[in-house]
């Protein structure tokens, strides 16, 4: 009986690690902004996950290898999900308000509940839509809490987020399978070697020259966060997409602007309402509506 729990209790808490630490990064990340461009931001920690991903593949299982059958997957689905999924989500964000682009990236266990069915077959209940819907709208009401957020953007950044969206939904669909034949590790490395493929390229033909403008200490930082929060979180995220159904995975994501918001207001002070309290709870419970239908 035991065994059976920590085979859902363990992957859950894999997954939610991503979004947990997320929040922390976020409010990194609006501090470095400062200092460094969102679009330079996102590839050097790209690069500089996949490169680590592939030291400690060599130390803890050798080297990297795959079949060639497999390199497609592994191509789509690391190019797609961390390659274009953190340019587009960045650049988005940066022509959008807060507000839009929260709510926009909120949709995508709405784009895994959908695609999951096409690709898979696999049944669209009322529960999993009343969960979905609940989580979204607890995302809008942690948005709008504070009383000072607006709706505005370009129809690009709009496109981008939608499409950024889309893509993680379509990440976790791909990588899925990559599971049931490679270890977590090997999994997590090929994607982001994938996304550093991807970014490589972008790094240089964008501005490369702003990374020389940072501070040994803000670099430094830029490492840490980069591994706890990128490749720490990515790795344990794959271990529970491998276990849990796509909407669970999909649904976790949501749990991103509660953290945030809490970690906003420890670090920076910044207003935490009641109602925002209420949205949090709202995502919580959405959470736990889908987890326990798919695995009671």
């Amino acid at each position: 009986m035991n065994a059976e729990k920590n085979s859902k209790i363990l992957p859950l808490a894999a997954a939610l690690y991503l979004p947990l630490s997320g929040g922390f990064d976020f409010v990194f990340i609006e501090y470095i902004l400062k200092y460094i461009d969102s679009v330079t931001l996102v590839c050097v920690r790209l690069i500089v996950v996949s490169l680590l991903l592939h030291l400690a593949h060599r130390v803890m299982q050798g080297p990297f290898r795959v079949e060639k059958g497999d390199m497609l997957r592994f191509l789509i689905a690391g190019g797609l999900g961390t390659g274009v999924y953190y340019i587009f989500e960045a650049i988005g964000i940066g022509m959008t308000s807060a507000a839009l682009s929260s709510i926009i990236l909120a949709m995508v266990p709405l784009f895994g509940l959908f695609g999951d069915r096409i690709a898979n077959g696999t049944a669209i209940t009322v529960r999993k839509l009343i969960g979905v819907t609940v989580s979204i709208i607890g995302v809008i009401i942690i948005v709008f809490g504070a009383g000072s957020s607006e709706i505005s953007g370009t129809l690009l950044g709009v496109g981008l987020l939608f499409m950024a969206a889309i893509f993680w939904a379509l990440y976790i669909l791909i990588a899925k399978p990559l599971n049931g034949t490679y270890s977590t590790m090997t999994v997590t490395t090929g994607v982001f070697s994938a996304g550093a493929i991807v970014d490589i390229p972008i790094f240089f033909l964008y501005k490369p020259s702003n990374i020389l403008t940072l501070s040994p200490g803000n670099f430094f930082l830029i490492i840490l966060f980069a591994v706890i929060c990128i490749g720490l979180a990515n790795l344990l995220y794959m271990y529970g997409v491998g276990k849990l159904p796509i909407i669970v995975s999909s649904i976790l994501m949501n749990v991103l602007p509660v953290v945030t918001v809490i970690v906003s207001w420890i670090v920076f002070h910044e207003t935490l309402t009641a109602l925002q309290l209420f949205g949090g709870a709202l995502i919580i419970a959405s959470v736990i509506v889908i987890t326990v239908e798919r695995t009671a």
